[in-house]
């Protein structure tokens, strides 16, 4: 994880000046990244670049801001390029580069791809040489299997692309300031002092600008990332299910996510995703290399029981974090603060993740974990009662376009408060592809017969599998879905809305529409972390459009709209002896 600050364009501060508020907003990212800090200005002060490095791969050569032999092209990147090797190789035909990091592969591409085949004809205009490179940028992005947000800017010739990953993986913001100013920063907070207006990046889209008119398309979004499934609303899939191309792509998306030259660990909740995750790792790596897991949870929680018993199978270095309510209560103030968010779901779930977070980071820097298999593969208990396939994948789809309000900027801020780089598997792009045009028939529950996310249990089922190997015990890889901040103790919740209660009062959230006449809060629990984040960020001039990038978590098809899986008919409370699968026959399992 690292984090990366831009301003470009402007032109009305000192360099003095410039250089002060690019030092003090990259500052406000230094928990992303504590191995190096640099900032720079280029082209005359069109450009100020800041970058807080988490060095993972190459850690001694790999610095930024990156720029080509005659440094006329800049670039910054929070990312992982996975594929590297293979761009190196077949696109940039070995030429020699500065470092062997990953993410150094996205200049030479802009050369390439870009830089050399556009005209550059001055008498075209501006807008006509935005609508020559947008194509190109979209392949140049399209080449990357991975995740990032990085920003580009070409001095020569006048120019800027920024773009973010597929599914919003990586934190990205951009801003406008009154000057005409675009700012771009890994985290809202870096740029909300500064800006009019402040904006999720959107996941999957890139903003092309040029000089003098950079603020004009600074909340152009440009689709990239376009697969059917999110451009196309009313495709229902028709692909029956291949087990054995679901199992393939999935390990190989944990393969690639074992990229590092730093130690790599894995988050382990005892549910299906992060197990699955930690069991396909622990295969790839070496016998001799020590694996580390981390669990979370508070004294005789559901998740640590599970958790134990899936590292003890997988055979990793198991630590845990037995947290109490109070320890909870007393960090929301810190993990809003680095959340950006009031969703009560988020913040919820959050904490626990928080605070194991600062365990972690005296073993590993990386650190591999489950988000993203929910939404994919419809696993939220709600999902039990969805009216019809065409539905069941609308609302997939829908949870996976909001995933950068929710679990992965969970993921995201939890993990980097702490100086660690988050790897999700299940939202890998070759993964995405094969998994959402499955039939949403044969992804859908069905009582005593099919369990949530029973594609994947299927395949990697010893028995019913393509591969006939034991994964996991048929307690945890058939275990119901528990969400995140339930499995770590039904108590913790239920503690969360006892305090609420004491600190706000009936009146209080009765006037709650007086005091937040934009998306007042509903519920106690709601106002008292709605309060936190105003108190953050609710007096800067771009507080209202970071509001407008809250989307609250609330399950559809459900008689509750509180966002606990415990509030689903078809939870059921959890012991290890539970969580067997003589619910089912296996064979049942595949009609």
């Amino acid at each position: 994880m690292c984090g990366i600050f831009a301003i470009i364009g402007g032109g009305q501060r000192s360099e003095a000046e410039l250089r002060q508020i690019t030092q003090e907003c990259t500052e406000k990212l230094q928990h992303r990244g504590p191995d190096e800090f640099t900032t720079e200005l280029a082209g005359d002060g069109w450009v100020a670049l800041g970058f807080a490095r988490l060095a993972i791969n190459d850690p001694a050569h790999g610095h930024q801001p990156m720029r080509n032999d005659a440094s006329t092209v800049f670039a910054i990147t929070n990312g992982e390029i996975y594929n590297h090797e293979e761009i190196r190789r077949d696109v940039l035909g070995n030429r020699p580069l500065h470092s062997h990091s990953d993410c150094e592969v996205i200049i030479p591409l802009y050369e390439t791809l870009i830089r050399e085949r556009v005209s550059w004809d001055a008498s075209q205009g501006p807008q006509a040489l935005m609508e020559e490179i947008k194509p190109l940028a979209k392949e140049l992005y399209d080449t990357l299997r991975g995740v990032f947000a990085s920003v580009l800017v070409d001095l020569d010739r006048g120019i800027y692309v920024a773009a973010r990953d597929p599914i919003g993986v990586r934190g990205m913001f951009v801003g406008a300031s009154s000057d005409g100013a675009v700012w771009i920063a890994s985290e809202a907070k870096a740029l909300v002092a500064h800006c009019d207006r402040v904006e999720a990046f959107k996941p999957g889209t890139l903003i092309v600008g040029c000089r003098d008119q950079e603020r004009a398309t600074a909340f152009s979004f440009e689709p990239w990332y376009v697969p059917r499934f999110l451009v196309d609303d009313a495709w229902t899939p028709t692909e029956p299910a291949d087990l054995k191309l679901l199992h393939d792509t999935f390990e190989l998306a944990v393969r690639r996510r074992l990229m590092a030259d730093v130690p790599v660990g894995v988050f382990i909740s005892g549910g299906l995703d992060s197990s699955l995750v930690a069991s396909v790792a622990k295969r790839f790596l070496a016998p001799e290399y020590v694996f580390h897991s981390f669990a979370c949870g508070l004294a005789g929680s559901p998740d640590l029981i599970a958790a134990r018993r899936v590292a003890e199978f997988v055979g990793t270095e198991h630590h845990e974090l037995i947290f109490t309510v109070e320890e909870g209560i007393a960090a929301l103030d810190r993990v809003i603060y680095h959340l950006e968010t009031y969703d009560v779901t988020t913040i919820r779930a959050s904490t626990p993740m928080y605070l194991l977070s600062k365990l972690v980071k005296q073993y590993v820097k990386v650190i591999l974990s489950g988000e993203g298999a929910d939404e994919v593969l419809g696993g939220y208990l709600y999902f039990h009662n969805a009216p019809s396939a065409a539905e069941f994948q609308r609302e997939t789809v829908r949870r996976l376009r909001l995933l950068y309000t929710a679990d992965v900027l969970r993921g995201d801020r939890s993990t980097a408060a702490h100086c660690l780089e988050l790897r999700v598997p299940f939202l890998d792009r070759d993964y995405l592809d094969v998994a959402m045009a499955v039939d949403p028939h044969e992804k859908m529950c069905i009582p005593g017969k099919r369990r949530e996310k029973w594609l994947m249990r299927a395949a990697f089922d010893e028995k019913i599998g393509p591969t006939r190997i034991r994964y996991l015990p048929d307690d945890i890889l058939w275990r119901q879905k528990e969400q995140f901040s339930d499995g770590v103790g039904y108590n913790w919740i239920d503690g969360l809305k006892t305090f609420c209660e004491t600190q706000i009062s009936d009146e209080d959230l009765k006037r709650a529409p007086e005091r937040f006449p934009y998306d007042p809060p509903l519920t106690k629990e709601a106002y008292y972390y709605r309060l936190i984040f105003e108190k953050h960020y609710g007096s800067y001039p771009s507080a209202q459009s970071l509001r407008a990038c809250v989307h609250k978590w609330i399950p559809l098809w459900s008689d509750s709209t509180d966002p606990s899986g415990r509030a689903q008919r078809v939870h059921q409370s959890h012991t290890v002896q539970s969580c067997s699968p003589k619910f089912m026959d296996k064979n049942e399992r595949m009609n």
